[in-house]
């Protein structure tokens, strides 16, 4: 959704919306549909999914092509988990996974995830691999993990103006239960929620 700045803001004035979603399949058809779309309509063949940790990172073959790579070593020390989907040992889209407090730099907070949550960011898949359904079929494993790890939610906060990934989250099964709307007037941070959920339902945001 495109939002209008408001025209009694002062300069400077900057706004970014996101929503934030979870995984609440209403009944076992549902889960079992979700399974379906995320895993079944991949278009490329022999497709790999695979968690990295520091030492697989290491022999991982194919690497140059990851730009924000020099930020990996400090992510893996920090016990986060590093998903991707590969074909012949270069990975053509990933995700990390988190249950430490991470930053938002989008909206200026630091996701701050309780022991029965996990949070899903920085999910990225290549130019030339993205309409194959790569994304959410990624984004579907690591649901299928985290669940048996005995998880309660899984978390994802995406932009409200980027389409694509909006799909591509729907289709794993994620669902909007609140959109979180940050804007910056004269360097003071503002945020709204909608809807207003009680502390048990929402979000820990902090302070970046």
């Amino acid at each position: 959704m495109d939002v209008e700045p408001d025209p009694n803001a002062l300069e400077p004035y900057t706004q970014h919306e996101q929503l934030a979603g979870r995984l609440q399949p209403e009944s076992e058809s549902e889960e079992r549909l979700v399974r379906q779309i995320a895993l079944c309509n991949i278009k490329l063949e022999h497709i790999e999914t695979l968690m990295l940790d520091a030492a697989a990172w290491a022999v991982q073959r194919h690497t140059s092509h990851i730009p924000d790579r020099h930020l990996f070593p400090a992510r893996f020390a920090r016990g986060e988990q590093f998903w991707t989907a590969q074909q012949a040992d270069k990975v053509l889209s990933y995700c990390w996974v988190t249950q430490e407090p991470v930053e938002i730099g989008e909206i200026r907070c630091i996701m701050n995830p309780r022991g029965d949550e996990v949070y899903l960011y920085d999910a990225f898949t290549f130019a030339e691999y993205r309409g194959q359904n790569l994304y959410p079929a990624l984004l579907q494993q690591i649901l299928d993990f985290s669940r048996e790890q005995g998880l309660r939610r899984a978390l994802i906060f995406v932009l409200s103006d980027n389409m694509a990934s909006i799909r591509g989250v729907q289709k794993a099964g994620f669902r909007e239960f609140q959109r979180v709307t940050y804007r910056n007037l004269l360097g003071f941070a503002r945020y709204a929620y909608r809807p207003q959920l009680n502390a048990s339902a929402g979000v820990d945001l902090l302070p970046a």
